[in-house]
């Protein structure tokens, strides 16, 4: 019994990298969050966001298993214009959230250890580190760091909310429950549901480590991903919902004004955390630790390899992934050093980019999976075609209320 578990979890790789990745700040910070002001209300919400981008990460994992190349190489073969959409928006987002991710990591870094050095000399520190693990360790072992780390998290945030199950949170006397349907609620859960549990972009991420894995072994089957992306999908999803109860258990009802910046909601949760005695706190935050830690490593990996594989789909060269590597590094630290007090613009004009661009990319990844050269027998089942449907509108109804909202449509 031992073996056969052994040898499927010897399986996951490609798919449990793309859930490191998204188990960041759409889980730490924006579930938590929810939860804290919201309560459970938002649970359901959570859930569908979940289940109806389910259809186009794993159309983006079945499509370079079945056809032995990335979704790259299909969005080139259906337009020039696809290929160059996925390129702006990498370009137009990848400084932003590799500073975004790294900050939130460096705020709980410095938290946790007590350290005053200032987040630049933090996210310096947490840039090199991933850079040591991701350049001088084996791939084979880089994967069994990650599953080390995405085992860390799973435990601790379980036990996190276990421990916070019977914890009643202090209810101001003069509580009262915000509205969801206002303009503060709609943009909240508008924002949730697009990073929830990342932006469709990301799949082709999974789509280029896979191709990784088949070159390591070749014998990387279509039910071997399928295991991969069914456990790593449902451990963001299962996740995702344990982060908001955790919020919901210890914050809602406090009537704390929770800071509008990533870094600073995370010092917030750390002097709130700290209320429940040091065990409690050290266990959350090694849950948290756990689940940023892994983002800004396979962001920086991904990265340089997606920009990578784009160069040789557009200019027929491929560009060296180290140079891609250093530029990110340093495109990254010069935001964090000259525009951190912008941070929240950028973050927006991210959030915006990945919103209108995310019925696009929902739709390419279709597009490829029911093209008239896919083979019709390695298809997934026709509810998950009827979901992806499904899911398409509800891409291009929440980018349409995005873009309402932000220009003062609605509420």
């Amino acid at each position: 019994m031992f073996k056969k578990i052994r040898n499927k979890l010897s399986l996951l790789g490609p798919s449990l990298l793309w859930a490191s990745a998204a188990i960041g700040v759409s889980h730490i910070v924006q579930s938590t969050r929810a939860g804290a002001t919201y309560g459970y209300a938002l649970i359901v919400v959570v859930v569908l966001a979940n289940v109806l981008k389910y259809p186009f990460f794993e159309f983006a994992t079945r499509y370079t298993v079945v056809k032995n190349e990335t979704v790259l190489d299909g969005y080139k073969k259906i337009g020039n214009w696809a290929i160059y959409l996925y390129i702006a928006l990498t370009l137009g987002t990848m400084f932003t959230i590799q500073a975004g991710v790294t900050l939130v990591t460096a705020a709980i870094f410095e938290n946790w250890l007590n350290l005053d050095l200032g987040l630049f000399l933090s996210s310096l520190m947490i840039l090199l580190s991933c850079i040591l693990i991701i350049k001088l360790v084996k791939s084979n072992f880089f994967i069994k760091f990650i599953k080390s780390l995405i085992l860390v998290l799973i435990l601790s945030t379980v036990a996190s909310a276990i421990l916070t199950t019977n914890v009643e949170a202090d209810v101001a006397s003069d509580f009262l429950a915000p509205e969801i349907l206002s303009y503060v609620g709609i943009t909240f859960v508008i924002a949730l549901v697009g990073w929830m549990p990342s932006p469709i972009d990301l799949s082709a991420w999974s789509s280029v480590w896979i191709m990784e894995r088949r070159n390591a072994n070749s014998n990387f089957t279509l039910r071997d991903n399928t295991f991969d992306f069914n456990f790593s999908y449902l451990t963001t999803t299962i996740l995702a919902v344990i982060f908001l109860v955790l919020g919901a258990n210890v914050f809602y009802g406090s009537n704390v004004e929770f800071g509008a910046t990533a870094s600073g909601f995370v010092n917030q949760l750390v002097e709130l955390y700290s209320s429940l005695g040091s065990g409690a706190r050290n266990l959350i935050l090694l849950s948290a630790f756990s689940a940023m830690f892994s983002t800004p490593i396979t962001c920086l990996d991904a990265f340089p390899k997606v920009l990578s594989k784009c160069s040789e789909l557009v200019l027929n060269e491929r560009k060296s992934k180290d140079l891609l590597l250093i530029i990110v590094v340093v495109g990254t630290l010069l935001l964090i050093q000259y525009f951190s007090t912008e941070m929240r613009r950028l973050v927006d004009l991210a959030t915006i980019l990945s919103f209108l661009t995310s019925p696009f990319l929902a739709y390419l990844n279709y597009r490829l999976i029911y093209a008239s050269d896919f083979p019709v027998d390695s298809r997934p089942h026709f509810l998950i075609k009827t979901l992806a449907l499904l899911g398409i509108w509800f891409l291009v109804i929440f980018s349409f209320l995005f873009v309402a909202n932000k220009i003062g449509l609605i509420f």
